[in-house]
């Protein structure tokens, strides 16, 4: 057993020592305001007086959750009806058996053979954003490293959707819709919380609604342009949308679900650019594990190109990229409802019930993990006791799993191993550095930075 306590402890609010679970009446920063009991319990009630609402954290009871019975812990509707607006009906936010039949149409994207030929489409745009960084160093230029890594986690995505390069124009005005529609949701939530009724999220905002309407509109036109060009490939995502027919009913997506798909991948990166900006914000406070990947990089590849084989020998870079989940899980608390009556351990669950699972809490739960609020990549590597992988869902879990979770993984690996054996990234602001969780886990100001190309001798 490690009893290493000098490991670096990334940003993160201290827990309250005041207070019993109470979310309600807090103001900015949930994650400032959530009490220890939270992070020691494997159950906590954090009822209200017109709603049952319990905070889970047992691994077995969380396996009740999202693998035994998903069909009556169904997704609560406050959080879905936030989101609705930008992600209509898909997997992501409905729970009926439409939602089952989707995730079956949309299954080959997340299968080997179209990892294998995504990846090169995720080498082409890091090729592009490493000349981008080469820019920033010659201009000497200050910038956000979030709004840096999303836009090379957007060209990814469209490349993997349409088979080209995304055009600047175009990132443009997806950043612009998606951003000010997440700007919008975290700021009713943040409003409601400090009203005191936490748990009853009122109507979205028109302003959130007609953002969303424009960014769909913009999918829209873009699916209509590369279906007319027919210039995306078969293995593209498009294609596999398009092909794809349920296996029930032989039918394909409708036009409203084929949007609903596209949206969400595009906006998906969101996520995916936060996760990266923590993976290099950390690494950039860490020059022993900065050095650890450069080492693993250059004896798995030489100073060769990093090759899809690579990947699954790089693993001190994949438990980076893994640990940085666990501290930083990009969705920071998900819900749940029942539809029936249950008892859940020692639970006795009324109709209408809400659970509320939190990997923000989970992750750095102590009963679970040894070190909890300490970076260590190879806690991966022990696999002691003190390591729960059922405690361990960045994803979600079962059913309801999110489709892209391996190619997330991959994706991050070769992002991660490719920038950092590559460029010196220097935090100008990191004693600034705080995360917030509303909507998704994002940093409370902008990490500024400034990006340096390593000499290689």
């Amino acid at each position: 057993m490690d009893t290493n306590t000098s490991l670096y402890r990334p940003p993160a609010p201290y827990p309250s020592r005041e207070g019993a679970g109470d979310f309600d009446g807090v103001e900015t920063n949930l994650l400032r305001h959530l009490p220890e009991e939270l992070y020691k319990s494997d159950i906590v009630d954090i009822s209200t007086p017109d709603k049952p609402n319990f905070l889970i954290n047992d691994p077995e009871l969380l396996s009740v959750i999202f693998e035994d019975k998903p069909e009556i812990f169904v997704k609560s509707d406050g959080m879905i009806e936030l989101l609705r607006p930008l992600l209509g009906d898909h997997p992501l936010v409905t729970s009926n058996n439409r939602c089952v039949d989707q995730r079956a149409m949309i299954k080959p994207i997340g299968s080997t053979h179209t990892q294998q030929v995504n990846f090169g489409h995720i080498q082409s745009s890091i090729n592009h954003f490493e000349s981008f960084c080469e820019e920033i160093q010659n201009e000497n230029r200050v910038i956000d490293l979030s709004h840096l890594l999303r836009r090379l986690n957007a060209d990814i995505a469209y490349r993997m959707l349409f088979s080209i390069e995304l055009p600047k124009s175009v990132f443009d005005d997806i950043n612009t819709h998606a951003r000010d529609f997440e700007t919008r949701i975290s700021q009713l939530i943040r409003e409601t919380a400090e009203k005191g009724v936490a748990w009853q999220l009122p109507k979205v905002p028109q302003q959130a609604v007609y953002s969303a309407q424009q960014l769909r509109y913009l999918v829209s036109m873009l699916i209509d342009g590369n279906i007319q060009s027919n210039h995306f490939s078969h293995n593209s995502f498009l294609h596999k949308f398009l092909v794809a027919r349920s296996p029930e009913t032989n039918i394909p997506f409708t036009r409203k679900q084929l949007v609903d798909h596209v949206t969400t991948i595009l906006n998906s990166q969101e996520l995916a650019a936060a996760v990266l900006m923590w993976a290099l914000f950390v690494l950039s406070q860490c020059p022993d594990c900065r050095q650890k990947i450069r080492e693993e990089v250059c004896r798995v590849a030489g100073h060769g190109d990093i090759q899809f084989e690579h990947l699954s020998r790089l693993r001190y870079t994949r438990n980076v990229f893994r640990e940085v989940l666990r501290l930083y899980p990009p969705i920071p608390h998900l819900t749940r409802k029942t539809n029936r009556a249950i008892k859940l351990g020692r639970l006795d669950l009324p109709e209408g019930a809400q659970i509320t699972i939190s990997p923000w809490i989970i992750h750095r739960h102590q009963q679970y993990w040894f070190n909890p609020d300490r970076f260590d990549p190879e806690r991966f590597i022990k696999k002691d006791h003190h390591i729960i992988m059922k405690s361990f869902l960045p994803f979600g879990r079962g059913l309801r799993m999110c489709t892209g979770a391996s190619s997330a993984i991959l994706q991050g690996t070769l992002i991660l191993a490719r920038l950092v054996s590559q460029f010196d990234i220097e935090v100008l602001n990191p004693d600034k550095v705080e995360p917030e969780g509303v909507l998704f886990l994002e940093p409370l100001r902008p990490v500024v930075c400034k990006v340096t190309r390593i000499k290689h001798i």
